[in-house]
């Protein structure tokens, strides 16, 4: 069981090596990084092995901030131009509607931009949520159908979705909805299944030296007149 001074020596012992990561990278840049991994960043690089290389990370079209953002506009608006004119009895609740608007715009971008699709050279792997998070993987070579749905309100905005099925009957990575150019991404998860089932491009063949015959003079012979 730890004792107080082993937990007091903990917390300046952490206190310390977070002065000196200020002292390395900059407040501004540990608070954007920190800011940076509440959109995801965190949640993807948590989720790789070592070695492990990201081939494509995909994130969420852009249309679907669209309300999020509207609803956000929407309280500040209301903040702005009710709020102020409205009695004091009421007040309370002119701010808790706004203050609601603003959270549920915010909320809903959030979770939005949290939601990663990610291509590695060995596998792809889901990874959602705000308070509840949640995972899902699959290995490139599992992977049987792929189907791209573009609907004609989606290729307006280069966006669609995706349907990954494989031998399972039931399993947590198939519907990716509203990623943008589905197509090339269906095509960049194919070319890696045909790299690791062996039907890839070859790499060029070395070109072998032509065969020195035995008679000939080796080549760090120093070069000397001509013999007659």
């Amino acid at each position: 069981m730890r004792t107080p001074k082993d937990m007091l020596d903990g917390l300046t012992d952490r206190f310390v090596r977070w002065l000196d990561r200020v002292a390395e990278d900059g407040l501004i840049r540990m608070l954007w990084w920190r800011v940076k991994s509440w959109f995801g960043h965190r949640m993807v690089a948590r989720k790789l092995v070592s070695g492990e290389r990201i081939i494509v990370e995909v994130c969420h079209s852009a249309i679907l901030y669209v309300v999020p953002i509207l609803v956000g506009v929407l309280g500040v608006v209301l903040a702005i131009v009710w709020v102020p004119f409205v009695s004091t009895s009421v007040a309370w609740f002119g701010i808790v509607v706004c203050l609601g608007l603003v959270g549920y715009g915010f909320g809903r971008s959030l979770y939005i931009a949290r939601d990663r699709f990610v291509v590695t050279d060995s596998r792809v792997f889901r990874v959602w949520g705000l308070f509840s998070l949640h995972e899902a993987e699959m290995e490139i070579v599992r992977l049987l159908d792929i189907t791209v749905n573009r609907p004609w309100y989606l290729r307006l905005f280069g966006s669609g979705h995706l349907v990954l099925e494989n031998a399972a009957q039931q399993q947590g990575l198939r519907d990716i909805s509203y990623v943008p150019h589905p197509h090339g991404l269906a095509r960049v998860i194919h070319k890696r299944r045909r790299e690791m089932a062996g039907a890839g491009p070859k790499p060029p063949e070395k070109k072998k030296p032509n065969p020195r015959r035995p008679d000939h003079p080796a080549t760090n012979r120093p070069v000397t007149a001509r013999r007659r």
